[in-house]
Formats: C-alpha cells, sequence, structure tokens
C-alpha cells in the first residue's frame, strides 16, 4: 500500500510542475494536463478511480476544440 500513496505523490508533484510550466508557458496542453495528473490522486482514493481513463481523452478533445475555434478566428 505505501508503494501506492509514494506513486501518487510522485503523480501529484509532476502535475504541479506540469501546471505551473503550463501557465508560464501559456501552454494549455500542459495545463490541462497537468490539472489532470494532478486531480488523478484525488479521483482515486475518492473511488471514483473508473474516471482516470477519461483524463487524457477529455483533454485531447479540448485541445482539438480549442485549435478548430482558434483556425476560424
Amino acid at each position: 500500500m505505501n508503494w501506492i500513496i509514494i506513486f501518487f505523490i510522485t503523480i501529484g508533484i509532476t502535475g504541479l510542475l506540469m501546471l505551473f510550466n503550463g501557465v508560464k508557458n501559456r501552454s494549455l496542453g500542459l495545463l490541462l494536463f497537468g490539472g489532470g495528473a494532478l486531480v488523478a490522486p484525488f479521483l482515486f482514493f475518492g473511488n471514483l478511480s473508473f474516471l482516470l481513463p477519461m483524463i487524457p481523452p477529455t483533454v485531447m478533445g479540448i485541445l482539438y476544440l480549442t485549435q478548430k475555434t482558434q483556425d476560424k478566428a
């Protein structure tokens, strides 16, 4: 059980770093994936782990839709 806690602490720290780097570089992809990595431990320990596989497709969909709307403008 301890390795799971260490793993999710590492994921949370990586999420924070990606989130701050996304804000600094104004990168929506880093911002969204960092937020997803930051939320992942809370989803896992909150018995909502079935939502974890939906983070990457959701982020990719948001990136695709924002890219399409920016191309039109």
